[in-house]
């Protein structure tokens, strides 16, 4: 037909057609991609940031005064110039959220570090110093600031305090967790024994909970795995503490769409449970006669019915079961206070978190409770000296009531409970009601 364009080959070799064919859509292919990253490279040259430096023609830095926000930091809570502070320890506890002596331990460790040691310019100029962003850090964990907020204090960029926040986290964690994100030790699960079998359940460990910390820069391409039932993007922390609240398992970065029972089959703790590592095997503990090796943490009702979990009744029926119920969530409320103090003391777990990626928002879920436990350790210290000296001597188990006994049913086999089977132990907790 006249007027419309023909390709040599269509009517008499079917093979060159297909080749013609080819060709132009192979042509038309890599036309798209080049006109795609020719957009893409202008895209990135509209939205390129313009560096702050001495070359021409960009812009100048802005004059900060890095001397002036050190002089401010050391008048206020350290004194200068030989004038007492303006504010105090118990001011400066309030507001850093920690005692002055775990802060001035964090500052003496962190000050020589490559990003945190004061540098000189290229003019000669001293730039900022350590104090000062240690100081944004804390302000930005205690307040849940944003990174810019604290600019007129400490004279520090947003994105210098975003470094600093980051390399902060990365930093406590790896100089930290080996002393404060631990399993207790001997003499810890002596004194953790003692004081739960005063209290009536002797062989208790602790107790473990999970609750949610909301996502608010969650990407909505991952909104459905990260969304729980509420319908909010957040993530699960697992904790295990004692009576103390000293923290000693902390387990976060499970997506919210994940019940408790989900999140223990990927903790650690469970993992060192169902291979034998722990809890350790050679403390025991006598209950009604029967005398256990295997040491328990304290569960509510979700969670199955392992040999290492006490949960409640879930129906109680006698006077003796619902004793019992009320002595158990009692106990239990030592796992739910420490997510209350942590959010209540460090606001940026209160707020929606505003962290783009799940790594970052478990450095700093694990450096706040590395904080949290810093801090109890300082203010605890003397009653820690008191009651390892008392838990020196051997604690008589025949002289606790008979009211406060509590009996297990069944030797636990801890290799059965295998975290491929999922499926619960043969030898459920049983607990006899003699606390009528």
């Amino acid at each position: 037909m006249d007027g419309m364009m023909t390709v040599r080959g269509w009517e008499e070799d079917e093979g060159a057609n297909d080749d013609v064919t080819t060709s132009v859509v192979v042509a038309a292919h890599v036309a798209s991609l080049l006109e795609s990253r020719r957009r893409a490279l202008a895209a990135a040259r509209v939205h390129r940031p313009r560096y702050r430096s001495s070359v021409p023609g960009r812009l100048p830095n802005r004059p900060r005064n890095f001397e002036l926000g050190l002089q401010c930091i050391l008048r206020d809570y350290f004194g200068l110039d030989g004038l007492p502070p303006v504010f105090g320890r118990v001011q400066f506890e309030r507001r850093f959220r920690v005692p002055m002596p775990v802060f001035l331990r964090i500052f003496r460790a962190i000050k020589s570090r490559p990003f945190w040691a004061q540098r000189v310019n290229a003019t000669g100029q001293p730039q900022a110093h350590p104090l000062q962003k240690l100081v944004a850090v804390f302000r930005v964990l205690a307040y849940g600031e944003s990174y810019d907020r604290a600019d007129e204090y400490v004279r520090l960029s947003k994105s210098t305090i975003a470094r600093a926040v980051k390399l902060f986290t990365e930093f406590v964690v790896d100089e930290f967790t080996p002393d404060y994100l631990r399993p207790p030790t001997r003499s810890e699960i002596e004194g953790i024994l003692a004081r739960n079998a005063e209290r009536g359940l002797p062989g208790c460990l602790g107790s473990l909970d999970c609750s949610h910390w909301e996502w608010a820069s969650c990407p909505k391409a991952r909104a459905g795995t990260y969304q729980g039932r509420d319908g909010r993007r957040s993530i699960v922390v697992e904790a295990i503490c004692d009576e103390d609240t000293w923290i000693y398992h902390i387990f976060a970065g499970s997506p919210g769409s994940l019940n408790d029972i989900n999140v223990l089959y990927q903790s650690p703790m469970y993992m060192d449970v169902i291979t034998g590592k722990w809890p350790p095997r050679d403390f025991s503990f006598t209950v009604n006669g029967n005398t256990r090796t295997l040491l328990y943490y304290l569960v509510d009702g979700i969670y199955p019915r392992f040999a290492f979990f006490v949960a409640p009744y879930p129906n109680p029926q006698t006077r003796e079961q619902r004793t019992f119920n009320r002595l158990q969530e009692a106990l239990r409320k030592d796992v739910q206070r420490p997510f209350g103090i942590l959010s209540a003391r460090f606001y940026v777990m209160l707020h929606p978190c505003r962290l783009w990626s799940v790594p970052q928002m478990i450095l700093t879920t694990q450096t706040v409770a590395i904080l949290h436990n810093m801090g109890v350790e300082a203010r605890r210290d003397g009653l820690h000296r008191d009651r390892a000296r008392r838990f020196r001597d051997p604690v008589n188990r025949a002289e606790l009531p008979d009211r406060q006994a509590l009996a297990l049913a069944g030797e636990p086999r801890m290799r059965q409970v295998t975290a491929t089977s999922r499926r619960w132990a043969p030898e459920l907790v049983g607990l006899v009601g003699l606390l009528g």
